[in-house]
């Protein structure tokens, strides 16, 4: 009985150290997610900036209005594209990230089935043995 009991607490004790390594798994994730959203909330806020500045130089620069007009819709494209380009990339990441995310909680739901499995079928063979074991007492 009392190898039953210890096989039992060892396989808890996996199971709490694996689903203790889901989580940070998990949380590491979310820190990768953030920390990329970061980044690229830096990189939109710089090419604002930028074509803020390129605003003003034009103001500045530029006096006929068909010419300013032409300029304005030149760097209206290239910004354009730029922001697009951000956009697809973000959403790239993010698909990237939560299939990264989706991985592990399939993985750790799997793991989590396999070891609870196994317990109940250790927790079964000691109850079997259990009865056995006081008769023969």
């Amino acid at each position: 009985m009392a190898d039953n009991t210890e096989q039992f607490t060892n396989q808890a004790q996996d199971a709490t150290r694996m689903m203790f390594g889901a989580a940070q798994g998990l949380g590491e994730t979310q820190m990768k997610i953030l920390q990329r959203l970061g980044e690229i909330q830096q990189n939109m806020m710089q090419q604002t900036y930028e074509a803020a500045n390129e605003q003003m130089q034009l103001l500045s620069r530029i006096r006929d209005p068909r010419e300013f007009a032409s300029a304005q819709a030149e760097l209206v494209k290239n910004h354009g594209q730029r922001y697009t380009d951000s956009m697809k990339q973000v959403v790239d990441d993010l698909a990237q990230a939560w299939q990264e995310y989706g991985d592990r909680l399939e993985k750790t739901g799997d793991d989590a089935a396999g070891v609870a499995q196994q317990t109940a079928s250790t927790t079964k063979a000691a109850a079997k043995k259990a009865p056995q074991s006081e008769k023969n007492a």
